[in-house]
Order: C-alpha cells, then structure tokens, then sequence
C-alpha cells in the first residue's frame, strides 16, 4: 500500500500501560533509571501523562504510591471502561493511597456516553450470567467495574471460553464487545467484557476528543493483547521488547495497512526503558547531557533515523569542503530542499534533518545549494557511498530507511559447531521463478528436510541492471532492489531462523563495481597502486583517506551481521583483497567483527574464499592469524573435475587427473598461498594431513558452473552416476560440505554468467572479458552474459521437476553424515584415505571406538551412452548400505565394467 503523507504533528502527550510498560520489571535496572529520568521531566515540565491501564483505580493509586509513579494528569482504568481527573491542586509530592482517592474524580460525562451504549441491559444479571458458563470464573468484586465484566479462565481454554461467552451474546443481541490476554506473570487467562466498541483505544479517544488533542499528538505506550486496539489507532505507538513478538508483528503488519510510515516504535529495551526510547523516539524526552544534534559527535555511515522523522545524514567526501544534501518529494525528478552540510574534520560532512522520515529520497551535490555547483538545474546528483536502499538502481536516489523490524525469532542458532555445518549456496534471483527474498521463503523447508543447516546468498548488494551474479555491488549497504525491500530480506532471514537455518551472505570488498561507482569524485575511495580484472580496488594503504576506507569495509561487514541478523558472511576472493599496510586489512576485518561479536555475545561465522589453502586465514588470533571460521577449498572441486574430464579446466590453475585428487584427499589441499601474493603448488608430504574441519569442499559452486562457457551443471558434463558417486565423497569428507542450489535434484538448468549493465561500453567490455580470463574455452557456442537468456535460463526450477531418486540419494547421505558425526565415526582424526588411481577408486575409511565405515567411490566420465547396471540404479533408489564390511563388494567395484560410476558405503 503506498504510504500515506504524514502530517507533522508534534507529540505533546505521553499516554501508557502500566503492567509490563510503564511498572519497571523486577530486576530490570535499567528500567529502574528510565522510571528516574521520565518522573524527572514529567514533574519538571508538567509533561501531560494518562495512565491507560486494565487495573481499577485503587490498584493504580497503590502503583503510584509504592512504586513511586509520577502522578497522571489523567487515568484510564478498567480497560477503558472509566476515567478519572486529577484535581491539580491537590497534587503532592509523596502521595498516599488516601490522599490520591481525594485527588481524583470520575469523569461522569464518559460514563453517560458508556451508558448510552448500552441502554436498558441489566448488568448484574449478565455478569453472574457469563459466569455461571462451564470454564469461567468471574474475578474478585473489586477488579469488575460498572461496565466491565471480568473473568479467569484457563489459559490453554481462553479461545474456546471466548467463543462461549461470543454465542452468549449474540444469541441475546446483547451490544457488548470482548477482550482477551494471557497474563504474563502467573499465564492466567483473562477475559474482560466491555461495552460494544469500547477499549483503552476507545477511551483514549474520547479523552483526546474531549482535551483538543489529535491522536499522532500522543504517544501511546503498551506491551499486551488488551494494547492492540490503542497501538493501531493511529497514536504514536511504542511496543516495549517483552511484549510477544507475534504482537509486535501484528501491529507493524496493521501500521503497514494504513500507510503509516512514522507513527510505530519497536523499543529495544524492556518496560519503562522501552518507554523512554520511544519518548525519545518521537520527541518527548531528550537527555540533558545530550549534545546538540547539528554537531554530531561520531560519524557514521549514509542516513540514519534518529527520531520518527529525525535524519542524521553522514558522508566522507574528503575532496571537498561544500556539499548540499538535496532531498525529493518522491516521484518529483527535482530536489524540493536543498541542505548544506556541515564540513567536519577529517573529510567528513554531516547534517541532521527534521520532517525527514522513513521513505525520504536523497542525493548529494558537490558544493553549496543556491551555488551554480549546487544549482539542481545544473547539477551532477551522486547517490550515497552507503545509500541503505536504491529503489531505482544504482544510477537512482538513495532512501532512507527504518531498521526497525518486529523479529520473530532468536539468533541463537542451532548449530554451533564446524562439523554441523551443511551450506546450501544459492543466487536469490535464480532460486525462484519470481526471484525475489519472499518467494525464498517458500522453498526453505525443501532444504530443511534436505538437511542443509546453513544458506549462503550469493552477493546481494545492490549491483547495475536488472539481473547479476552480484559481484558488482557499487553500493555496499543497500540490499539488491530487484530481489525486494530491505524489510523484506529480513523476513528471510527471520524466516530461516524459524527453521533453524543459519544464513551467510557473500560480500566483495576486492573492488567496487564498474558502473554506478562515482566514489573516486569524493575522495580518494579508490587505490592507485592496485587493481583486480572486475573493477576499481579500494584504498586500504594510501594516505589519510585510508583509515575511512578501511572503516568502511568493517563497518558494512557489521552492518549485515547486526542490522540484518545475519549469523556470518562469505568473504569474496580475500587474496585480492590488496593491502601493503602493517596489518592487512584481513586480519583487522577478522580482529574487529569478532570483537563486535564478543560484545554483542553473538555466534559470527566468517568464511574466506582464499581460493588456495591459506592456514593463517583459519588461525586464531591470539596465533597471528585472521580468525576466520572457514576458507572455500577449491582444489577438491578441482582435482575432481580433473578425474571425469581429463584435459578441461574450470580454473586457471592446472589439476592432474587422478593423482591430484588423491594428493588432495591425502593432505587436504594441493595449491597453498596468503594474502600477501604467494601461490603455488606443494609437494605433498607423507602423512602430513591438515585439518580439514575448517575448509569447505563442493563438487560444484557458481564458479565452476558459471566458467563453463554454456554454465553447464556436473551431472551435464559427466553423468548422474559420476554425480552421485562424487556427492557421496563430498558430504562423507570430514569438511564442510557445500552444494549449490538445485545440484541436489540434478536441475537440467543450466547457471551460465549473467550480468546486465546499461552502458554499451561495459556491456562489450564483459565479454570480451569472460574470453580472456578463460581462454582455454571454447566460447563459440555459449550465451552472452548480457542476454536476458543467461538468466532467465539460470532459474532452477521445481525440484519435483528433477531427478527424485538423486534428492533422495542427497537426503540420506546427509542423514547419514550426521548421524556419523553424532558418534563420533565421521571424524578427520579417524580418517585413513586410500587410492587406486589406475581404477579411479577413492576410499574413505572411518574407523570409530565401536564402529567403522568405510566408503568407495569411482568416478568416470560417461562416453557415449551410458550403461546403467541393476546395482547402480539401485543406488539411486538408496539401497546402499550393506549390512557388514565384505571383501568380495569391494572387488566388485573394481571390476565393474569401465564406462560406470559408483558407490559403496558400509559398516
């Protein structure tokens, strides 16, 4: 629904619950200094306070009294059903329950107005009558009112006794309303019986009715079921962090409906400390020691909500002393403001903005507005460096976005260990037909039952055109806009959550990307001295620019983790990230997210494409190394590919057929290098196995198949034998598995490189491109990565539309890995390794305390048409394991006809 245009209302009166809101929580100090703060202003500056509450009124006095509340000028008890007054002369300092009953009067004439809604009902009668039904208690004579009818029932019956006491009054045409919660301290069911239509939310209104306020004057303050109706009628609301999360949605989702871009706070903290967030939030309370927000104290990174509709607007443009922030009332093409920034030290620019809510379009222009520079006729536009949002693509605005998000579901994952990790690789765009982060949503319980425990997007920062492999990002912050909202890829990532799923995102810091990158006009964002095959480097060693520019790589790492929840990141070609400093940038990176992590007590996964083995990428810290979790391993893909298509390379690295993937199964690797420039071959040495919990193998990744020239899968260029044999190496290895999406239904689609830019320069510039950096190749028959074909063809399709009997084949092996790993048999400590290269067979022997296993792949290219035996289709229908170790299966394998692909697992 488009938004609406708020009105720009100020808030002047703080409205709130009182249990679970406004009452600190026991224990919460927090909460308790918040209590301070806000009693502090109200007495101070006679802040107009109600208390809308379910309590009746001597409950609230007693509130106010023992717990030291500020007097409300107002008190809205009995969930709406009665409100008092408080005589402002008898205001006191140290009220007394006593004294409170004499300060405050009744509001007859709401009692008039709940009269007229019900008319000639006897209330006495209904309410004995409610409460004479099976299930329903009614509550002690002092919580029922004159028109609230009250009642205990079971928790676990509360939607049944509500439907009971529904049919009561229908069937009498009784014009009354019900309202139900669960009490969050002793889990009570409750339910209260109202006038018809009548609520806090009505009460409330008639309140401000009668007082000359407009709702989005109030903010309203709740944590429970009987809050909604107020939370969504158009107050500035406040949801406090121990209010249920299914609420919590449930009232964005309302917000949401009704256009409402400004009028919700989902606080952080808990009970009162919530409340002073969201007074803050919305202008209510503004700390004494708070320094003047024109003159922000730290930079940070693009725009910022700092209040409902409060900007702080952040940009390092070393190059220049004037910049005008120009801000566009969405669709006009033309700024309707034009803003000078503060030039502060360092080549930082910084502005705080009022009337700048959610949804704002903006641009940059170097110089001051009303300057020729600065005219918006003349004026060269540059999108923000950390723009959070492009709606329009790379070349378009940036927006300002709300973090805030209603998360359904912890970080805590279920899975916390190397050894549990089964990553599931995917391209957001060619996951789906739709191709977007919610038609995602929709197939993450195929890969649940799958087995996979972690999802890794490939790069989703916003790249040029309408389709690419997303390592072209020239904005680092903003998620991809033709996957979706910034909202909605939190959804995904909530949604995975709810399913136990971890998720990675691949991010490149190697080079920003060729088109819709202007930030070299800004300072000196871009390296001189180094360059990659894809784009401009950034500058981690030259001059002073490079400690912003280091930031900004470790901020935006940051940023994905915390803003976006995600449990770790892929970091794209880490060898290319080129740093002569004395700390290379990948070390900082590693030192910095984990110290992030530590503070903020999260489980971050950081995984390295080194795209060699690197040990000191894995090393822990405190030994020099990097930190990181885990680095790609690329030589067990490689060495693989070697055996079933001697002669063909995926990579500019030459692999042996046979030998090669022997010496990589012996020792874990075959090529080894850092991030400093040296690569080569070793020589293997006996005996000398690395751990290889920290590395992760695939049998096939984008790069493999997308550096075929027809992005042809393995199964494409082998068989679906040679596949099933080379999985069973792979998910049965003690590394990290990774498959690549639709690999394990054998998808006949093929993934070919894609990449869509609007210059015509670029576009021929990346084909010609792909022929260089992979000459041996023959490209004559293959898609252009700029034809729409390349995508749309790339799309994986249903997996019922594929191979059933290789998912299957998929699904056990990874039930099987687990359940190995859980006995301790599936273990690299365990492992022996042997070989027969002569017969391409490949062993893998496991021998635990009380168990073994043992399992035998061969693998061989499919020549012409492929003779299947009975024992390999019934591999493919999972009969694979046999029940004890037998000698003579072992010789069958080796003697099965030359042209077939198998394997043997058994115990």
């Amino acid at each position: 629904m488009k938004s609406k245009k708020s009105q720009s209302f100020n808030c002047r009166v703080l409205a709130t619950d009182l249990d679970g809101t406004f009452l600190p929580l026991s224990g919460d100090e927090q909460a308790e200094n918040a209590l301070m703060q806000i009693r502090g202003q109200i007495d101070s500056e006679r802040l107009p306070l109600v208390f809308v509450t379910g309590r009746h009124v001597e409950s609230v006095f007693d509130a106010i009294a023992v717990d030291g509340l500020p007097q409300p000028g107002w008190i809205i008890c009995d969930v709406g059903t009665s409100i008092y007054r408080l005589d402002p002369s008898a205001r006191s300092d140290r009220p007394t329950q006593e004294s409170l009953a004499a300060s405050y009067s009744r509001v007859a004439d709401y009692d008039a107005a709940l009269n007229d809604k019900i008319g000639h009902t006897d209330v006495e009668e209904l309410r004995h009558a409610i409460g004479d039904l099976p299930d329903i208690r009614l509550q002690e004579s002092i919580k029922q009112g004159r028109h609230k009818l009250s009642y205990y029932v079971s928790a676990e019956k509360l939607d049944e006794c509500r439907e009971r006491i529904e049919q009561h009054l229908a069937d009498r045409s009784l014009p009354y309303g019900i309202i139900s919660s669960v009490d969050p301290f002793n889990n009570d069911g409750l339910i209260d019986v109202l006038p018809e239509g009548v609520s806090k939310a009505f009460a409330l209104n008639w309140w401000c009715s009668d007082n000359g306020y407009e709702p989005p004057e109030v903010v309203f303050c709740g944590d429970s079921g009987n809050d909604f109706a107020a939370l969504v009628a158009g107050y500035r609301a406040v949801v406090v962090a121990n209010a249920a999360r299914p609420l919590a949605e449930h009232i964005r989702q309302t917000h949401q409906t009704q256009g409402w871009t400004d009028r919700l706070f989902l606080a952080t903290a808990t009970s009162t400390g919530g409340v002073l967030q969201g007074m803050q939030w919305f202008g209510l309370h503004r700390n004494e020691d708070e320094t003047d927000v024109d003159d922000w104290p730290t930079p940070s990174w693009g725009a910022n909500l700092i209040g409902c509709r409060t900007t702080h607007f952040s940009l390092f443009a070393p190059a220049h002393s004037r910049i005008c922030l120009n801000l566009f009332d969405d669709p006009s093409p033309q700024p309707t403001r034009q803003l000078d920034m503060n030039s502060t030290c360092a080549g930082w620019h910084q502005l705080v903005v009022r009337d700048c809510p959610a949804g704002t379009r903006y641009q940059f222009t170097i110089g001051r507005s009303g300057t020729s520079t600065g005219d918006h006729h003349s004026a060269f536009f540059l999108s923000d460096p950390a723009s959070r949002f492009q709606p329009d693509g790379v070349h378009g605005p940036s927006q300002v976005i709300d973090r805030q998000f209603p998360w359904q579901h912890d970080w805590t994952p279920r899975t916390t260990k190397r050894e549990d990790l089964v990553v599931y690789e995917m391209h957001i765009g060619a996951f789906t037909t739709p191709g977007t982060y919610l038609s995602a949503i929709e197939r993450l319980d195929e890969l649940v039952e799958l087995g996979v425990t972690a999802i890794e997007l490939m790069p989703i920062a916003e790249c040029p055109g309408r389709w690419n492999w997303g390592y072209d990002a020239t904005h680092w912050f903003a998620p991809m806009h033709t996957f979706g909202t910034p909202e909605e890829l939190r959804m995904l990532v909530d949604a995975a959550h709810a399913r136990g799923l971890l998720v990675f995102a691949d991010v490149v810091y190697n080079h920003f990307g060729p088109e819709g990158n202007q930030w070299s006009l800004l300072g000196d964002y871009l390296s001189t001295k180094h360059h990659t095959p894809w784009g401009a480097a950034p500058n981690f060693d030259e001059g002073d620019s490079r400690v912003a520019i280091r930031r900004f790589v470790i901020d935006n790492a940051i940023y994905w983790l915390d803003e976006y929840h995600l449990d770790g990141l892929r970091v794209d070609a880490i060898h290319c990230m080129a740093d002569d400093s004395d700390e290379h940038i990948t070390r900082q990176f590693g030192r910095e997210v984990r110290q992030w992590a530590d503070a903020a007590s999260r489980r971050i996964w950081l995984i390295a494409e080194s795209n060699v083995y690197d040990a000191s990428m894995i090393a822990n810290l405190d030994d020099g190394g990097n930190g990181f979790d885990a680095q790609w391993c690329d030589d067990f893909a490689h060495s693989l590919f070697a055996v079933v298509r001697p002669g063909e390379r995926l990579t500019v690295r030459t692999y042996q057929p046979d030998a090669d993937l022997a010496g990589a199964l012996h020792r874990g690797f075959l090529f080894q290098g850092n991030v400093h420039g040296y690569r080569g071959r070793e020589e293997p040495v006996p005996d000398e196995r690395v751990d290889t919990s920290g590395l992760i193998y695939c049998i096939q990744n984008h790069d493999f198949i997308g550096n075929h020239p027809t992005g042809q899968r393995f199964h494409h260029v082998t068989s679906v034998e040679a596949q099933a044999a080379a999985a069973a190496m792979l998910i049965l290895s003690p590394a990290i598995p990774m498959l690549f999406m639709g690999e394990e239904f054998a998808s006949e689609n093929p993934f070919a490189f894609f990449v869509d830019f609007g210059s015509e320069q670029l576009r021929a510039a990346v084909v010609e491109g792909r022929k260089r950096e992979y000459p041996q190749h023959d490209w004559s028959g293959g898609v252009l990565p700029i034809d729409p074909v390349a995508f749309e063809s790339a799309k994986i399709g249903p997996a019922d539309h594929g191979n059933t009997a290789m998912r299957l084949w998929y699904r056990d092996l990874i039930s099987l890995r687990k359940r190995m790993i859980s006995s301790g048999v599936l273990d690299g400590n365990r492992l022996q390794v042997a070989t027969d290269v002569d017969n391409r067979l490949y062993l893998l022997h496991y021998e635990g305390e009380s168990e073994s296993m043992t399992v035998a792949s061969r693998l061989l290219p499919s020549k012409g048409e492929l003779i299947r035996s009975e024992e390999v289709s019934a591999l493919l229908n999972r009969q694979t394991v046999l029940p004890e170790p037998r000698m003579d299966s072992l010789q069958a394998l080796n003697a099965s006809p030359p042209a077939q692909a198998q394997t043997l697992i058994w115990f």
